[in-house]
């Protein structure tokens, strides 16, 4: 069954539904001012063209052309039809483009929020697998603490959240990735480095750290709390923590952060872990979006090329503890 559009009440046209067809063959037909043209072009014949154009005026009740001499020239609606109709062809070709690019997997915009954490350990690795796989696709990035990253999918600002997986109110899918640990970090000339310290010890020195509605940071509040201590001396609060490594090895205050990130080459000569075993928090890494939330092809790719490398980081990780 041949496609409809739908015209509104305008100056030019009463409410209708029109043939896609039929404004395609007009289209055609303006864009030559020759039927006999026109209907050679689109492999019809000149009498079916001219009934089409016949059923299209009908239906909007007003003409589209008009003899001028020996010709035909468009009516002042023939001439605002033939621009709509123009750019309304023009959206379905780069529609169609769009989808034939998502239906693929080739193309894309994904809206990634990914906490500060995986920034360091998992985002350049699943960009480069996707600049491998999939380089049409194109990432817009948000980083920033998990509390944050969840609102924004609630906006529907971002499709999915890499990065911890914490419990939210709202339902969502979880998919695990991987899984860290996060531990007390300072830089290597720290006075509490090298040697095992207290909660009591930490609590008299300064702290780098997120805000309370963060869930890591409502943790360690928890196990200072219990223990009878007194809380972190939190002297720089932040939105990310995809800075604090370098902020920690100049600053000289402690922070709570990725194992996984002591471990990176940039940093594993300037920070150390401090050695206590009750603030050690393991947690699930992985990817997150809102339940029965639409996911284009490009989308359900980053999601598989993150389990991927979440799975090759896994067993890295086993291999070097085997050796």
């Amino acid at each position: 069954m041949p496609s409809t559009i739908f015209f509104y009440q305008t100056d030019e046209f009463q409410e209708c539904m029109i043939n896609n067809r039929d404004l395609d063959y007009f289209v055609t037909a303006a864009e030559m001012i020759n039927l006999r043209l026109a209907s050679q072009n689109l492999n019809i014949t000149q009498p079916a063209l001219s009934k089409s154009i016949t059923r299209l005026e009908k239906e909007l009740g007003i003409k589209l052309f008009k003899r001028a001499g020996r010709g035909l020239e468009l009516t002042e609606a023939g001439r605002i039809l033939y621009q709509r109709g123009l750019a309304l062809q023009n959206s379905y070709h780069e529609m169609a483009e769009v989808m034939t690019e998502l239906s693929s997997g080739a193309g894309g915009i994904v809206r990634v929020g990914v906490s500060g954490s995986a920034t360091q350990f998992l985002l350049p690795e699943i960009c480069k697998t996707l600049q491998l796989q999939v380089p049409n696709v194109k990432l817009e990035i948000q980083i920033g603490m998990n509390d944050v990253l969840f609102t924004l999918m609630e906006r529907h600002v971002i499709d999915i959240i890499i990065g911890p997986l914490v419990n939210y109110e709202s339902p969502v899918v979880q998919v695990p990735v991987t899984a860290d640990r996060v531990v007390v970090a300072a830089s290597r000339d720290h006075p509490l480095a090298g040697r095992p310290v207290s909660l009591r010890d930490m609590s008299r020195y300064g702290w780098i750290l997120p805000a309370k509605t963060v869930s890591m940071r409502q943790w360690l509040d928890k196990m200072f709390y219990e223990n009878h201590c007194p809380l972190p001396d939190v002297k720089v609060e932040i939105s990310s923590l995809a800075s604090v490594p370098g902020l920690i090895a100049k600053s000289g205050l402690l922070s709570f952060l990725s194992e996984n990130i002591l471990v990176e080459e940039e940093f594993i000569s300037r920070l150390i872990r401090i050695d206590n075993d009750q603030l050690m928090m393991p947690r699930r890494v992985g990817i997150t979006w809102r339940e029965g939330a639409f996911l284009s092809p490009a989308t359900q790719k980053v999601i598989e090329v993150t389990q991927n490398v979440g799975q090759k980081m896994q067993s890295e990780a086993r291999r070097m503890l085997e050796d």
